[in-house]
């Protein structure tokens, strides 16, 4: 059969979205508006027995353009959907169009249906037979738990860390952190479903240690052991397991908006966070983050957040997480040190003794140590170490560090990201002030 053509509103609408480089078909258009995702043309009559013409509205190419970015060819629109929630999320730019929210029941249905088919929730329904059945179920558990976190993220390096291999490419990297956290994982998950007879109170407490370094577990401790010897510590447990699944199908509109826009703000600061390993130029606001997060104990997942809110698999995971009222918490304190340095004036992407301010500096800044650090590794291997350094200082801006080239008028990789952050910092300032949560 053959394709009708579009009508001319749907076709002024691909054009419209052509020059915003997004490429769709008249076919998708129409599964889009089968699915209610797409609004559908309002019509306008013409009169004197004319007919009626479609009319193509703003708001419909604004829902296109979301739905166009994040569709892929075999993609199940359901991810489409996550991703586009994920994005509706983030404030706009100044010049960008503002995103529109995808309707709600999509979002549920789309948020539930990924957690159900989520290697998590496998594990979780495993560790549920396991806790019925007996060894052969128990020994399935732990077979299906390595896998699952062996095939996982286990979270990034320390940003020193990276950092040092960064400057320094000889530098030894802690081979066993990796699997200190993804045993410390499977601990807790077997802990959640078999309790006692398989976990003790010193393993867990080792597990959570690794997972969440930097907290204080003192008192955490010690009801543990009240726990243990009171013969509680099954129930203990439980009492603070989370099914994650059971948390989505409860959450309403409201509150899901709420653990997004916390997952927003943790997955930037977990950016600057970690962008500190790759080089990112330094100031005292954004020392003062990295020591407030670390001092808080949730840095890692904090910085966990990146990646899981880059991909709509991870985009559920993250939401899910940040609709507990410790995370959400910790999301508003953090946002409240931001907002304190946005009220200083200063600035978050500040170079200290800049002649040149905002995130184009900054952004040269670092293009330029990084060019010096390619430098330097090919000096190592070609012997001209002395040449590259005379070559790093001459061609370098003695304000920013920026390579001559990289005048105002260039724009840079990433200059979009750190504006974003650095806006986003401001709109928390104007906001006026956030409530500080102990966590």
């Amino acid at each position: 059969m053959a394709r009708r053509e579009p009508s001319p509103a749907d076709g002024e609408l691909i054009g419209r979205l052509a020059a915003l480089g997004i490429t769709v078909s008249a076919a998708q258009l129409e599964r889009w508006r089968g699915l209610g995702l797409l609004p559908r043309h309002a019509r306008t009559w013409l009169g004197r027995g004319r007919g009626s013409v479609s009319v193509l509205a703003e708001e419909t190419v604004a829902v296109a353009a979301a739905l166009g970015r994040h569709a892929r060819s075999g993609r199940d629109v359901r991810w489409t959907v996550i991703a586009w929630y994920a994005e509706a999320g983030r404030p706009a730019l100044p010049g960008e169009l503002e995103v529109p929210e995808p309707p709600w029941p999509a979002v549920r249905e789309a948020l539930v249906w990924a957690m159900r088919r989520s290697t998590a929730q496998r594990l979780v329904m495993a560790a549920r037979t396991a806790a019925r059945g007996g060894e052969e179920e128990q020994d399935a558990f732990y077979t299906e738990a390595g896998r699952v976190v062996g095939c996982g993220h286990a979270g990034p390096a320390h940003p020193e860390v990276m950092r040092r291999v960064l400057e320094d490419p000889d530098a030894e990297l802690d081979q066993g952190e990796d699997r200190r956290r993804r045993r410390g994982a499977v601990r807790l998950a077997a802990a959640a479903a078999m309790g006692t007879g398989e976990v003790g109170g010193e393993v867990l407490l080792d597990a959570l240690a690794t997972l969440m370094p930097g907290l204080d577990w003192t008192n955490v401790a010690a009801s543990v052991r009240q726990a243990e010897e009171s013969g509680e510590f099954d129930e203990w447990i439980r009492a603070g397991a989370v099914d994650p699944l059971s948390l989505l199908e409860a959450a309403s509109a409201q509150e899901m908006a709420a653990a997004r826009h916390a997952a927003v703000v943790l997955a930037g600061i977990g950016g600057l966070y970690l962008m500190y390993g790759l080089g990112m130029p330094d100031n005292p606001a954004l020392a003062r983050l990295r020591t407030v997060l670390e001092e808080s104990g949730f840095s890692l997942v904090v910085a966990q957040m990146v990646p899981m809110m880059i991909n709509p698999s991870g985009v559920v995971h993250a939401l899910t997480m940040c609709l507990s009222p410790e995370v959400a918490a910790l999301a508003a304190w953090l946002e409240s040190v931001l907002a304190e340095e946005a009220g200083t004036g200063r600035g978050l992407l500040r170079l200290p003794g800049a002649e040149e301010e905002g995130p184009e500096a900054f952004m040269q800044a670092w293009i330029g140590h990084l060019h010096q650090l390619t430098n330097r590794a090919r000096a190592r291997h070609t012997g001209t170490a002395e040449d590259a350094d005379a070559e790093d200082t001459d061609g370098a801006r003695p304000s920013t560090g920026a390579p001559a080239d990289a005048g105002p008028g260039r724009e840079q990789p990433g200059q979009n990201t750190l504006r974003r952050l650095d806006e986003n910092a401001g709109r928390a300032h104007r906001a006026g002030p956030v409530t500080r949560h102990n966590t």
